[in-house]
């Protein structure tokens, strides 16, 4: 009998702790997703606010009269800007739900993306600016009437000023990242360009002037014969 009634007793304590830590988990969680989309009610707010403000500005028509709207592999400056911002106010509200509900876990997780995304907008800010400056170069390179090979040169600009701007934002962008491996990739892509380019180069100067030694050895045929 004793043995039924403690039986009974622990399975009502557990009954009890199960209902009570549902209770609690769904009251913690019913609480994460207010705040979360509470967040996400002000990051939409926030991102709507600069959305005028770039409009006023005119942002984009700036961009657009010197040629260096369409830099950012099809998105917008102002576009990119709020994405920023509203991922920013969102992560902020997440670590605010956490420290509110008691999970230290995603707390930390929340507080580590407060702290990178400041580097990474400033990866993202050298990467922009890179960008926009290689599309304008590569626009006055090819409308040069005077340059040769004006497209190729372009190309050329553009993904030098990319792969440097790359090498300075890596460490901003993924701080564990090794930034030397670009560097010494770049050297041999390097070494390899400069190779093939000077054989090109000897190969054109010999075709070019394949025909002028051809000329000038008809013309001194006497005199090398003597000679031999």
């Amino acid at each position: 009998m004793m043995a039924y009634e403690t039986l009974m007793n622990q399975l009502q304590a557990s009954s009890v702790s199960f209902i009570g830590n549902l209770l609690s988990g769904v009251f913690a969680f019913c609480i994460l997703v207010v705040v979360m989309l509470i967040g996400i009610w002000v990051a939409n707010l926030l991102g709507t606010v600069l959305k005028e403000f770039f409009k006023r500005v005119r942002l984009e028509k700036f961009l657009e009269g010197h040629g260096v709207h369409d830099a950012f592999l099809g998105f917008t400056l102002s576009g990119i800007a709020i994405i920023m911002l509203k991922l920013y106010v969102v992560v902020a509200f997440l670590g605010i739900a956490a420290d509110i509900i008691q999970m230290p876990m995603l707390y930390m997780l929340a507080a580590q993306a407060i702290v990178y995304l400041p580097s990474l907008a400033q990866g993202l800010v050298i990467l922009l600016v890179a960008l926009m400056a290689a599309d304008y170069l590569n626009d006055k390179i090819k409308e040069s009437k005077k340059l040769p090979f004006a497209n190729g040169i372009g190309v050329i600009v553009t993904l030098f000023i990319a792969y440097n701007a790359l090498v300075i934002a890596l460490p901003m962008l993924l701080p564990a990242a090794d930034p030397s491996l670009l560097v010494w990739s770049f050297l041999v892509l390097l070494s390899a360009f400069a190779i093939a380019l000077g054989f090109g180069a000897a190969i054109a100067i010999g075709l070019g002037m394949k025909d002028t030694v051809s000329e000038i050895a008809k013309k001194n045929k006497d005199k090398f014969s003597r000679l031999l």
